[in-house]
């Protein structure tokens, strides 16, 4: 009996020391406040979820839902360094997309996966990498651009989105 006791307290120490591990990090970066180099740790569902959101409610026209997904200081900024608020963005997404329409374009934009990556897990923030891929088709011109937005996202808010894309070539 005195050997089980003993076996038990040992493997129950042993099981609360292993949920005690930190988790795993990788990489470096310096985008802290202060420049100390951190870590990445994985992110969470949640946030990747927010971005999944947003994808769903502007292909749907839902652009004062997915403006409600935005802080009130939301910025965005574009490929070609031009900053805008999330209301611009908004607006000018709804225009592209009626104009689209009008002149019926095929055109549309399709999340093609995401991850998230966390600095510090005890503040709270994460950056969320999403992929698209936009297909253009006027019925005289085709054309394709994958897209990188950079979501920063805080309690379930957008802070930040930063885009960055790259024409694709087809080959006919």
């Amino acid at each position: 009996m005195k050997l089980f006791k003993i076996t038990l307290i040992a493997l129950s120490t042993l099981l609360m020391t292993n949920c005690d591990k930190p988790e795993r990090s990788i990489g470096m970066t310096t985008w802290s406040d202060d420049g100390t180099e951190f870590k990445f740790y994985l992110g969470t569902e949640q946030a990747i979820d927010v971005v999944r959101n947003w994808d769903k409610l502007q292909s749907e026209g839902k652009w004062v839902e997915s403006l409600e997904l935005f802080v009130d200081t939301a910025t965005v900024t574009y490929q070609t360094g031009q900053t805008v608020k999330a209301s611009e963005m908004t607006e000018m997404a709804r225009k592209r997309d009626s104009n689209m329409k009008a002149n019926n374009v095929d055109y549309g934009w399709t999340l093609q996966g995401a991850f998230s990556v966390d600095l510090d897990p005890t503040r709270g923030g994460e950056h969320v990498y999403a992929d698209f891929l936009m297909n253009y088709d006027d019925g005289n011109e085709k054309g394709a651009v994958n897209a990188e937005l950079r979501f920063y996202i805080i309690d379930g808010k957008i802070v930040t989105v930063n885009q960055f894309n790259q024409g694709v070539i087809t080959e006919e």
